[in-house]
């Protein structure tokens, strides 16, 4: 006896939906060195969905008040491309070295991508007081 086994619809309905899948050009963005006095930064995350199926980005996420994350919140379709900007504000914070996590929800195949927002900041450049001497 030969048996012949068919797919299933349930099957065949997986093989045609496919998988978003997300990637960046780089997970990390280095601010380099910079003074306190420019201390809002704003930088782009690019990605692109190399997956089969459209890329929806669910939520982002910072690790502090000081770094605020925006997104696009259509369909990221299959071997389009998009972006997340963060804006990083450190006018409240220490001068020092900065390491700011933002970690991307999303529909892919990762469905958490954590992104790094790195860079140093030098304290406020003191602006001498000019002196002027009045006489009565």
């Amino acid at each position: 006896m030969l048996f012949v086994l068919a797919p299933t619809s349930l099957q065949a309905n997986n093989q045609k939906k496919g998988k978003a899948k997300i990637e960046f050009e780089s997970l990390v963005y280095n601010m380099g060195t910079f003074s306190a006095d420019s201390s809002v930064i704003v930088c782009h995350y690019t990605f692109k969905n190399t997956g089969d199926a459209d890329l929806y980005i669910h939520q982002v996420f910072t690790s502090c008040g000081c770094t605020i994350a925006s997104h696009n919140t259509d369909a990221v379709k299959p071997g389009e491309s998009d972006t997340i900007t963060v804006k990083y504000d450190g006018r409240r914070n220490a001068p020092g070295k900065i390491r700011k996590r933002i970690t991307v929800h999303n529909n892919s195949d990762t469905e958490m991508v954590k992104l790094y927002l790195t860079g140093k900041m030098l304290p406020k450049q003191e602006q001498e007081t000019e002196i002027i001497e009045v006489s009565e």
